[in-house]
């Protein structure tokens, strides 16, 4: 069988989506995809907010933890709570273009002073035997020069830094909120594929509106593995076939009620069990039929029904039941 990177395949980590119920339900559908925490802030860790969650963090391997800050004390102090807790590997993020990122000096804003990246890289590679990795995109503003870009890569290249992830834009922290930053901004991928040809030493994973499989596979002729965001958590059994695609796994094939009876459903009975509410569940499941015949009425039910006071896992069997009785 072929080698193949663990960031062959990556979901993105996306805040108020990727948590670990999320990275669950994908689970069952892929063994082999590198899922991502939402972007935790090493303070969170360092003040024990997010630290109590940790032991349910890292559950069917291989997760990575995603922490942002821009004070080396406190990263180095976050990998280190979060070193054994069974994370496949620590990401910097160093491409959120949020206005809590500028306020906060961390995220994207980072790319301006690429010094301090690489202090706080090594302050967190010094704190753990995890891999770290860096998450960027291709500057913090339209005029960002390739060659400070150039300069961002060798730097954190000489600080051990083998793996970066780049989101496949610029930003425009000064015009755009968050949301217009993933999408206003022009995609540039040729250019995270000319980073592959100067470095092919490391490990480059291109991020940025990529929609389906067979784009990702594409982007694989020239870098070294894909990350997916909004347009996989909305489109979830994307998954289904992630092991065979891209990994040559000969997994059986799965109907997606078949994945949700065999597995989802039983791992929400028991969540539920333990007084999680159905909803905390429904909003990943969504996403499941999308461009299917169905999509229309499964989103609709599940969100008309699945949030209200006492729902419980019937909601979803019915669900499924109307739409059988549909077809």
């Amino acid at each position: 069988m072929p080698q193949f990177t663990l960031h062959r395949y990556c979901s993105a980590p996306m805040l108020g989506a990727t948590d670990r119920h999320f990275r669950q339900l994908a689970r069952f559908l892929s063994q082999k995809a590198l899922l991502y925490t939402e972007l935790v802030h090493a303070q969170a860790l360092v003040r024990g907010t997010y630290a109590l969650t940790l032991p349910a963090q890292a559950q069917g391997a291989p997760v990575a933890l995603q922490l942002a800050g821009g004070e080396t004390q406190d990263l180095a102090q976050a990998a280190a709570i979060a070193t054994p807790y069974g994370f496949s590997e620590i990401n910097l993020n160093i491409g959120c273009p949020s206005p809590k990122g500028v306020a906060g000096q961390f995220g994207l804003c980072l790319m301006e002073d690429p010094p301090l990246v690489a202090r706080c890289f090594r302050a967190c590679r010094q704190a753990t035997n995890l891999p770290v990795t860096i998450k960027c995109r291709l500057g913090s503003n339209p005029a960002y020069p390739w060659e400070k870009l150039l300069n961002f890569v060798e730097l954190l290249a000489q600080e051990g830094c083998q793996t970066f992830i780049v989101h496949a834009r610029k930003a425009d922290l000064k015009r755009y909120d968050t949301h217009q930053n993933r999408s206003l901004v022009p995609l540039d991928y040729p250019a995270v594929y000319r980073l592959k040809e100067l470095y092919p030493q490391l490990e480059w994973v291109i991020n940025g509106n990529i929609t389906n499989n067979e784009e990702a596979a594409a982007h694989l002729r020239y870098v070294d593995g894909v990350m997916l965001g909004r347009s996989l958590y909305h489109n979830l059994f994307l998954l289904e076939e992630v092991d065979r695609l891209f990994f040559a796994l000969p997994t059986p094939k799965r109907t997606r009620e078949e994945y949700l009876k065999e597995r989802a459903l039983p791992y929400i009975e028991r969540e539920i069990a333990q007084g999680a509410p159905l909803s905390h569940f429904v909003r990943h499941l969504l996403g499941l039929y999308q461009y299917q015949r169905q999509a229309t009425f499964w989103r609709r039910y599940l969100s008309q029904n699945a949030y209200k006071p006492g729902a419980t896992l019937e909601v979803v069997y019915k669900a499924l039941e109307e739409m059988a009785s549909r077809s």
